[in-house]
């Protein structure tokens, strides 16, 4: 009787995006055995302050085998490991066959976790972002980011899965690397889709009130355009940015169905972070039919076409000349008709997927 092959995911940052896309991946894999034969394994932290526990218990398939460990975002040597070392406990008793690390701090705490467990060839690692294009640190950090990232695949091997088009090109710099893109369903949008009209036009966008997705610049713009609501879908730390009148803040959407239905009140769906690795929350609002106005940064550009489905943007004040854009009716409803063609044909979960179980199957 043919083995079944052992998958470990592993992650530090399990919330938001990543958190989605982890979850959906070990959900996938454990419905589609007669795919791939497998048995999955999630080792992730619990400390991220968006993760709703109970949800994520709800949402979990139940054949998946949960380990919680306490990691922390910063660098903590001493802390750091620990963890390395409770995580090399848990996949000597695992034996995997194959370990995919998701974000940077995973990434490189999984391969000393992992070193002489498994073969080289067998670890993955999904950078959702890489650390180093972050906007908001200093140049020694951005330097510290590069030399981490760039050393990984020269010292532990691996392969480096980019989850869209320009961490593609990035992450071929590095090392071995191959391109699956992040990806959505459709069944959920397709019940929460249908036409609104809102008394005045509404802009909105979806995250953590954080650096990384510059609530400033989305407070600014706002600012400038009085006559218009904006919604900010999340909440944070950086909550006290938001100052403009004519922005709502919603605080946390616990499920996948509310954050669609508040999709579907926007007109307009907006994107401006400092720094991204493919944004899950601009492919749910293509999924929901909504055009795009994006910053030019990695990540997000991958889900534009200019003039097709949206706009990539580079300065505050052009931001604000192609919201005005969309005020015209039938160009906005084309565009967003266009958002979902794009994210069908490219950014489909189930498509996406089964490439990803092809690449494991291949090395196990």
């Amino acid at each position: 009787m043919k083995k079944k092959i052992k998958i470990v995911q592993f992650v530090e940052a399990f919330g938001g995006g990543v958190y989605t896309y982890v979850k959906d991946l070990c959900n996938f894999l454990a419905i589609h055995q007669s795919d791939i034969d497998c048995e999955i394994h999630l080792i992730y932290s619990p400390n991220r302050v968006e993760l709703d526990k109970e949800l994520f218990h709800k949402e979990i398939h139940k054949d998946i085998y949960l380990y919680e460990i306490n990691m922390q975002r910063p660098i903590n040597l001493k802390k750091d490991w620990k963890v390395i070392s409770e995580t090399r406990k848990i996949l000597k008793k695992i034996k995997p066959d194959i370990i995919h690390l998701h974000s940077a701090k995973a990434g490189v705490m999984g391969r000393f976790a992992s070193l002489g467990l498994l073969s080289k060839k067998n670890v993955y690692y999904s950078p959702h972002g890489f650390s180093f294009v972050q906007q908001n640190i200093s140049k020694k950090k951005i330097l510290f980011f590069k030399i981490l990232e760039y050393s990984m695949p020269f010292i532990f091997g691996g392969t480096i899965v980019a989850s869209g088009d320009t961490e593609y090109e990035a992450a071929k710099k590095i090392g071995k690397t191959i391109l699956i893109r992040n990806g959505v369903d459709f069944e959920l949008p397709q019940q929460h889709c249908f036409p609104i009209t809102n008394q005045r036009f509404t802009v909105g966008t979806i995250g953590r009130l954080t650096p990384q997705k510059n609530p400033k610049a989305f407070n600014e713009i706002a600012l400038q355009l009085p006559h218009i609501d904006f919604v900010w879908i999340g909440n944070g730390e950086l909550r006290e940015d938001i100052t403009s009148d004519n922005i709502t803040v919603t605080g946390w959407v616990r499920t996948r169905e509310e954050l669609l239905q508040k999709i579907n009140t926007l007109d307009l769906y907006m994107q401006v972070s400092l720094w991204e690795g493919l944004p899950i929350a601009i492919l749910e609002a293509m999924a929901m039919k909504k055009p795009l106005l994006v910053s030019n940064v990695m990540g997000n550009k991958d889900t534009v076409d200019n003039g097709y489905n949206g706009f990539v943007y580079d300065t505050i004040e052009e931001a604000v000349g192609k919201i005005k854009f969309f005020l015209d009716t039938d160009k906005r409803i084309e565009m967003g008709n266009n958002s979902f063609s794009k994210v069908f044909d490219e950014y489909n979960k189930s498509k996406n997927f089964l490439k990803l179980i092809e690449v494991y199957k291949s090395v196990s």
